[in-house]
């Protein structure tokens, strides 16, 4: 059997391979290697097949395997990094990329003829099944990007009509996704390979594409049009620097084009440069010259949107949407509004534009485009339900008419959609089969996607060692494909990964060189995502000045771009560091902003996430009946959604709340349905064993109290939240105090005070302050205790916390000996009349009146230990 690749002949019968300076030599058992995989073009070959196969169970090593791979590539002239011929995945095997052109046999020295006429006809692809390989990411992020990441410029093609030489059996012209429309090959064949590549570049077959427009430079080293398709082919797979290589080698023969195809080449250059104002000038030269040229059209407004001259794109849309012109494609137009909207965060509009385009379709494959847009938009506005009727149309579609390049994007959504439903193992083996299926394909962008994604669910799962090894292996591969946009989103989530692994010095260097990379690129989207990464980590860090300006420009470059749904982000982040702050009327009011502005643009789970914030704000208001219907109504969202992960902390502040109140046969049910099973994030199984530690230490369970506190401290710890650490380690002290270890409780206690007004936590500083005012008490230190009191009541006045507040009275008035019934029964009364149900048992308790022994009996009867704890220490 005789093979053709590329440039490349392989006689497997004869263990001949030729390239195009003739024979190239291979050692036997090399050859046998390259048979096999060849054999089983794009399959992963694993390296026990391998050596079963070819050494036949041989006592040998896999480096005898790897050292005929080696052999394999030098005599190839491939990459292990840029692999074109052979992929390694590490640890699993191999895989050829390319599927082999089986040659016709000839006798009589015919091979030439025969060979010619085998050239001419579009190899068979053989998709693989969905399920035949193995299992393969907002929010963090909601929802993976689907799409393959846009150059400017060349990324929305129209098809035209272009009259090609005919072969045999056709008669029909190919048509087009050009960049020129000028500069095509000559010689005939070199002419129909033109042709056929175009033909693939439609279908997304970029390894196809790649094989034939090589060809044609062969044959024809001139042509300018084989050249451009040739960049644009490498640039759809991700290879940006070989894509701007052979875009500069057109632009130094393309003196003789029309004006019209010079600013094609210009604007698609600079777009390949990210040269965005040169591109969208030389775009819409070209669109003045010719109103008509749809495909001019698209082209600018793809790039406008693409520099965030979201205002420019709206009216360029305007004026499309009113050309009469036949060849205007209306479904890709309707897909372009669509993107719009996503940009604005606007995913109702973007499911009605994506329904619009699906209706407008004249092919399957435009459905396929328009269903995946709307099982996107779906994702993003929670409807869970809505993306699985959406892939399940997709299949259907898929399964009437293959094409093989939308299987990963399907891949990819489908992978999200396990993420969101808290299947975390699932989700990264489905986003890591999708990267398989994209590599396959050629489409290395969209495996990079992929990849990425996989291992940001491996730092949700708390994998944080193993996505960090992933990402730098697709940085490196990013910095060598050239692609600066890739470069920023891997280095976006490698600082998170670092952040959550505890690094967060090496988290600082990823954030920075992220934004770095956005700004050389003149993104203005990716600038607004990383300065919002860095604004969390230096918030975690505790530089709180520094966080709020990051979120800051983040913020205003978001309005500037017209994400809405970034502008809420933003805001909402602004409002927790103003709680933080104890700016409670600024934090409330950039809270409610943010939740217009995610209701406006239908984001499910963002409302949800804002309900509980505001919960948050609430209960600390004293609203507590408002808070608790926040926080249910957030549980409800999250739950229907599959969105486990803030789930799970909404069921940790939940059931606080209840035991504020009082509730611990509710917190009890609540908190026990939780399972805590192997890759729930740290941050949240913490809040979860922090919340179980406190019913337990209600309850008198003092040694339970005592494990759960500590694991959420070891948990917070690995995670390197430090502000989370110093409020574990204030649990562990307020239990010393309750079992009566005053002076160790005090010491403590004093330090995370110090501790924690050094990192600017206003709030955590006066829970603080209440536990060593209380113990000072407990000790008969009354002028201390008094003081701290006084320093309290300063703090609280810049930082209101109703229960503080009710805390605070409670000691004070434990200090009037004279009137301290009477102080404690007023105290009972404001505590009860704003919900905090269990504070006010504890301070009727405290007067001794006539109601003590009453609360007392009920305390015990809702389950609240009310012995063994110094009289002071308020619940």
């Amino acid at each position: 059997m005789r093979y053709r690749f590329d440039s490349h002949l392989f006689d497997a019968d004869n263990a001949q391979l030729r390239g195009p300076q003739g024979e190239i030599a291979l050692r036997p058992i090399t050859v046998l290697v390259l048979r096999y995989l060849i054999e089983n073009a794009q399959r992963l070959v694993t390296h026990d097949e391998l050596l079963d196969k070819v050494w036949g169970r041989q006592a040998v090593s896999i480096g005898v395997l790897s050292q005929s791979i080696r052999e394999l590539r030098q005599a190839l002239g491939d990459s292990a990094r840029n692999s074109t011929f052979i992929e390694t995945k590490h640890k699993l095997g191999y895989r050829f990329l390319l599927q082999p052109e089986i040659l016709l046999e000839a006798a009589d020295g015919g091979d030439a003829a025969a060979n010619e006429s085998a050239a001419n006809e579009l190899p068979v692809h053989v998709a693989s099944e969905p399920g035949s390989m193995s299992a393969r990411g907002a929010a963090g992020r909601w929802t993976a990007m689907v799409a393959v990441p846009g150059i400017v410029a060349a990324a929305i093609l129209v098809w035209q009509p272009w009259q090609a030489a005919r072969d045999a059996d056709r008669n029909d012209a190919w048509p087009a996704v050009e960049v020129l429309h000028e500069g095509r090959p000559r010689e005939p064949q070199a002419l129909a390979w033109y042709g056929h590549g175009i033909d693939a570049l439609r279908r997304d077959d970029l390894l196809t594409a790649r094989d034939r427009f090589e060809r044609v430079l062969k044959r024809e080293p001139g042509s300018v049009a084989a050249m451009t398709a040739l960049a644009d082919t490498r640039a759809r797979s991700g290879a940006l620097n070989e894509a701007r290589a052979w875009a500069k080698a057109a632009a130094a023969v393309a003196g003789e084009l029309p004006r019209t195809d010079q600013l094609r080449l210009q604007g698609f250059r600079a777009g390949l440069e990210y040269r965005r104002s040169e591109a969208i000038a030389a775009l819409q030269a070209l669109h003045q010259l010719d109103p008509g040229d749809s495909d001019a059209g698209f082209r600018l407004l793809d790039a406008l949107i693409g520099a965030g001259r979201m205002s420019e794109a709206a009216d360029l849309l305007g004026q499309l949407e009113a050309t009469k012109s036949p060849d205007l494609d209306r479904a890709r137009l309707v897909l372009m509004t669509a993107r719009m909207a996503a940009i604005r965060g606007d995913q109702k509009a973007r499911a009605k534009a994506a329904e619009t385009a699906f209706g407008l379709a004249s092919s399957d494959r435009a459905r396929v485009d328009a269903l995946l847009e709307l099982a996107s938009a779906r994702m993003l506005a929670g409807n869970l339900g809505e993306v699985r009727t959406s892939l399940a149309r997709v299949d259907a579609l898929l399964h009437a008419t293959p094409w093989p390049a939308a299987s990963p994007r399907r891949q990819i959504i489908g992978a999200t959609l396990l993420r969101e439903e808290g299947k975390l193992a699932e989700a990264i083996a489905a986003f890591e089969a999708a990267a398989e299926s994209a590599s396959a394909l050629g489409q290395h962008s969209l495996a990079m996607t992929a990849r990425r994604d996989a291992a940001f669910v491996m730092t949700n799962r708390g994998q944080h060692a193993r996505a960090v090894t992933e990402l730098d292996d697709l940085l490196e591969e990013a910095t060598e494909l050239g692609d600066p946009r890739a470069q920023a989103s891997t280095l976006d989530v490698l600082s998170i990964a670092q952040q959550r692994a505890g690094d967060l010095e090496a988290a600082e260097v990823s954030a920075m060189a992220a934004l770095k990379a956005c700004l050389e690129a003149g993104d203005i989207g990716g600038e607004a995502s990383a300065r919002n990464t860095l604004g969390m980590l230096r918030a975690r860090s505790g530089r709180t000045a520094d966080a709020q300006e990051q979120w800051e420009r983040a913020l205003a470059l978001f309005e500037r771009g017209g994400d809405r749904r970034g502008e809420a982000i933003a805001r909402s982040n602004l409002a927790i560091l103003y709680a933080r702050a104890g700016r409670v009327d600024a934090a409330r009011e950039a809270n409610e902003a943010a939740l217009r502005a995610f209701r406006a643009v239908d984001a499910t789970l963002d409302v949800a996430r804002l309900q509980f914030n505001l919960g948050v704000q609430d209960r600390r208001a004293g609203r507590i009946g408002v808070a608790e219907a926040r926080f249910r109504e957030a549980l409800d969202g999250f739950s229907r959604m599959g969105a486990s992960d803030f789930r799970l902390q909404v069921v940790a502040s939940l059931g606080e709340l209840l035991l504020l109140r009082a509730d611990l046969e509710g917190a009890d049910a609540l908190l026990s349905a939780i399972g805590l099973e192997e890759g729930i994030p740290a941050p949240r199984r913490a809040a979860i064993e922090t919340a179980r530690a406190r019913q337990a230490a209600l309850r008198g369970e003092n040694e339970s109290a005592n494990a759960g506190f500590r694991l959420a401290l070891e948990l917070r710890e690995r995670a390197g939240l430090e502000d989370w650490v110093r409020m574990s380690e204030l649990d562990l002290s307020e239990l010393a105090a309750r079992q009566g270890r005053l002076e160790a409780a005090e010491q403590s206690a004093r330090e995370l005070r110090r501790a924690m007004r050094a990192a600017n936590d206003a709030h955590a500083a006066a829970q603080a302050g209440v536990l060593l005012a209380g113990t000072l008490l407990a000790q008969g230190r009354a002028e201390q205790a008094e003081r701290m009191l006084d320093d309290l009541e300063k703090e609280l006045l810049e930082n209101p916390d109703a229960l503080l507040t009710l805390r605070v009275d409670l000691l004070r008035a434990s200090l009037r000996l004279a009137s301290r019934g009477p102080a404690l029964e007023r105290v009972a009364a404001r505590a009860r009349a704003t919900g905090f149900e269990l504070l006010a048992l504890r301070a009727e308790m405290l007067a001794d009146g006539a109601g003590s022994a009453q609360a007392r009996a009920e305390l015990g009867r809702r389950g609240v230990a009310v012995d063994g704890m110094p009289p002071p220490i308020p619940y």
